[in-house]
């Protein structure tokens, strides 16, 4: 009996006493040819197929190495962003507590607001009661007034037409006091000519009775010097 096990092939061979071996000799050799080549073939399948596997594992390893850096890298950005999730809560938290603060203080401001309100509104209608009461005193001395105001506007009248009978007066005066200035000025320029041509007539006469007084020096002083060289 021969007994062979490989890829779920079973092979049973019975040789009994009176069969002859050489009689299976060619065809036990051609099935174990054929089962050696076809383990070897499987062989070749097998180990092709574990470089695979191990190429396979080598870039499944790979990944997973990267796997674990990515995983670094999210634990970290995950970390940050717990941390950044706390920083912003705690001023979130801050910035409430802030503006609460700030509420409360705007809501004191608003109480001390509508008190001022209702002060200034009590005042207001204070200030409207003496507006209208004096109003009505305006009103009822308003007859009285308007009488003196007729009056004054009378007066003003009348002294208005004073007033232009003045300014008529003083026209005429003051037309007459300029006639008088130009009849003064054409006086004093007549004067100043003849006294200009009494200077000249004054200065030519001056001249010519120096010149006369010359003359008659000359004459006398030539008829005494005549007198004394002539004898007695």
């Amino acid at each position: 009996m021969v007994w062979w096990s490989g890829t779920g092939l079973f092979c049973i061979f019975f040789l009994k006493k009176n069969v002859s071996v050489n009689s299976f000799e060619g065809p036990v050799l051609d099935l174990f040819k054929r089962v050696i080549d076809k383990v070897e073939s499987e062989k070749s399948s097998l180990a092709l197929q574990r470089r695979l596997n191990e190429d396979k594992m080598t870039l499944l390893t790979k990944r997973l190495e990267a796997s674990e850096g990515e995983k670094s890298e999210y634990i970290k950005r995950y970390e940050d962003a717990i941390n950044d999730k706390k920083k912003i809560t705690d001023e979130y938290m801050n910035r409430i507590t802030e503006l609460q603060a700030n509420r409360r203080s705007l809501d004191e401001r608003y109480s001390s607001l509508l008190k001022t309100l209702d002060s200034s509104k009590q005042e207001s209608m204070d200030w409207k009661r003496k507006y209208e009461q004096v109003l009505s005193r305006q009103k009822a001395e308003e007859g009285q007034t308007s009488s003196e105001i007729a009056a004054l506007k009378s007066r003003s009248s009348a002294a208005e037409a004073r007033l232009a009978a003045a300014r008529e007066q003083a026209q005429s005066a003051q037309e007459e006091a300029d006639e008088w200035k130009r009849k003064y000025d054409v006086a004093v320029r007549e004067a100043k000519s003849a006294l200009e041509k009494a200077a000249i007539v004054q200065e030519r006469t001056n001249k010519q009775t120096q010149l006369r007084e010359d003359v008659l020096r000359e004459e006398f002083s030539g008829t005494l010097a005549e007198k004394v060289s002539s004898p007695s």
